[in-house]
């Protein structure tokens, strides 16, 4: 997931940077796209993959962990010189992460604690993403922030797809992966984090938190009826907690009812 969803796609926008400037294409810049394509909703994830996935697919929230936020877009941005990026600004976006994965390996206790808390959270933070998402933002993205959205999810979401299906070996599960293709809600503020660390790029900022508000919402609508899609063609959109008792019996079971009968 992280490779698909953020690796591959973030590469592939800066090589476009560094053809075309940061001022991008069609209105939209290299800021607006990283910030856009390569972070996910964890929240969505975990609620997609909480009834059609397994603790397998579950457990991959430790990609959203890693890719929300403004790391990766001040990583990618430094590392090819298209920005100017101080060490402690990325190392401040990484420290608490590290810091939880250090004091959840040295205490299992706390994995045990914090365990149910991923499906508790989840009605909660759904609904202040939701109240956070300002509809005139979205409008102001205009036609460029709507473009945006509609191509995250079949792009991001089909990369993802892609992995499940030819390197995960999933098979029919391989739709999930469309329930990658998100923006998470604090990619909002990615734009004006970027820009606080190089002011170069303080012009684009709110044409790209325009759009970027956009594509969390548009992304979040389109992402699981791609997956719901390629799941039930697949005839594999059903929870993985279904009631086996809804099962038909073994054959050599309705043998038995058969001669007892």
């Amino acid at each position: 997931i992280l490779l698909m969803k953020t690796l591959v796609p973030a590469t592939l926008i800066i090589i476009l940077g560094s053809y075309v400037g940061l001022d991008g294409i069609y209105g939209i810049s290299i800021l607006a796209m990283l910030a856009a394509f390569d972070n996910s909703n964890g929240g969505l994830w975990l609620a997609y993959t909480g009834q059609y996935g397994d603790a397998r697919d579950r457990g991959a929230y430790v990609a959203s962990a890693v890719n929300d936020g403004p790391f990766f877009s001040l990583l990618f941005l430094g590392a090819s010189g298209l920005a100017d990026i101080p060490m402690i600004a990325l190392v401040a976006a990484l420290v608490p992460f590290l810091l939880g994965v250090f004091v959840g390996n040295l205490d299992p206790k706390w994995r045990d604690t914090l365990k149910p808390v991923p499906n508790i959270v989840i009605p909660f933070f759904a609904f202040a993403l939701g109240t956070g998402i300002n509809l005139g933002a979205v409008v102001s993205g205009g036609i460029s922030g709507l473009i945006l959205g509609l191509i995250i999810s079949p792009i991001t979401g089909g990369l993802v797809y892609l992995g499940y299906r030819l390197i995960l070996r999933r098979g029919g599960k391989s739709g999930l992966g469309f329930a990658a293709g998100t923006t998470a809600g604090n990619a909002i503020a990615t734009p004006a984090v970027v820009a606080a660390a190089d002011p170069n790029f303080q012009q684009y900022v709110s044409a790209a938190t325009a759009q970027v508000a956009a594509c969390v919402l548009i992304s979040s609508i389109l992402a699981p009826i791609l997956a719901s899609w390629f799941l039930k063609r697949a005839g594999e959109l059903k929870s993985e907690d279904a009631d086996v008792t809804d099962a038909p019996p073994p054959a050599g079971l309705r043998e038995a009812r058969g001669e007892a009968l």
